[in-house]
């Protein structure tokens, strides 16, 4: 019995070890002039940096900055001097921002996000959509989406307009393999209007997709879209739309699993040059990404 009791004592001290070495991370911390904490870094077990904070220089340890470091990316949270969020997004470990990045007032309001996507080398600000205290999303930025604070001031987008470019989904995420996914891109806010642009959208094939970061666009195979003046059998399903600027899109597929669609609505326009303009031509891109579900069962 005194044996099964040391055992047992033994095993709880090896598990009490394990579980105090898994959170003792090595910790690095710096100190402003005033003495004040500037940087504290918590590595792992392997000595890679874990999380990253950089805090105002102020006696009470103030968050300026936040980083936790994931497998594959970084997730970043700035912070005004009265504590609330200013913003949080991710970006991957060479600083190009990917996903929707969230801007907010210093009252705690959502005021702004951004849509990020990384396509080769860089990356780039697919879209931006402003909101007024409600949530609702407004075309024009307002006072209200200004952030007052120095250290803030001039991370303010050139365009104050939202991209008012829609992706409607008419299908959920998770469809069964007899039925299509189905998609439209709706452009409210074409930049190209003044030379009666239009629109297609371009979607890589299932068997020769883009890439993560659309660096293969020389080689994909594409399927292409067309707006409403040529696709008359969608037509009659936006009677009101200008049919320069909807695409109705979509694709069925052969096998089940997780399917990537990656592609792009491209605005264009092409025309002979004028007297005061001789501009013949010109286009602009807006990145599309949706991970889709296909069951093989069929209800």
């Amino acid at each position: 019995m005194k044996v099964k009791l040391n055992l047992i004592v033994i095993i709880l001290y090896i598990i009490f070890c394990s579980c105090q070495n898994q959170h003792n991370y090595k910790v690095e911390e710096k100190y402003y002039a005033s003495t004040n904490l500037k940087y504290l870094i918590k590595f792992n077990q392997n000595s890679k940096v874990k999380e990253f904070f950089t805090f105002y220089d102020t006696s009470d340890k103030m968050p300026f900055k936040k980083i936790y470091r994931k497998n594959n990316y970084d997730s970043i949270i700035y912070y005004y001097n009265n504590k609330k969020t200013y913003k949080v997004g991710l970006q991957d470990f060479k600083k190009r921002k990917f996903g929707n990045w969230k801007c907010y007032t210093r009252e705690g309001f959502l005021s702004e996000t951004r849509e990020y996507f990384i396509v080769g080398d860089d990356y780039i600000l697919n879209r931006q959509w402003y909101f007024n205290k409600q949530g609702d999303t407004l075309w024009c930025a307002k006072k209200f989406n200004h952030y007052n604070q120095k250290e803030f001031e001039n991370d303010t987008l050139v365009s104050r307009n939202s991209s008012m470019i829609r992706f409607k989904f008419y299908s959920k995420d998770t469809i069964s393999i007899d039925k299509p996914f189905a998609v439209a891109v709706i452009c409210n806010s074409p930049l190209l209007r003044e030379y009666n642009s239009q629109i297609m959208m371009l979607l890589g094939k299932e068997t020769n997709n883009f890439n993560k970061n659309f660096s293969n666009d020389r080689v994909v195979k594409l399927d292409t879209f067309n707006n409403l003046n040529m696709d008359k059998v969608n037509k009659v399903n936006f009677p009101k739309a200008n049919p320069n600027y909807v695409v109705a899109f979509g694709r069925w597929f052969d096998t089940p699993g997780k399917k990537t669609l990656r592609g792009y609505m491209l605005e264009y326009f092409n025309r002979k040059p004028t007297k005061n303009d001789s501009i013949t031509g010109g286009e602009r891109k807006v990145y599309f990404e949706k991970i889709v579900y296909v069951k093989d069962t069929v209800k």
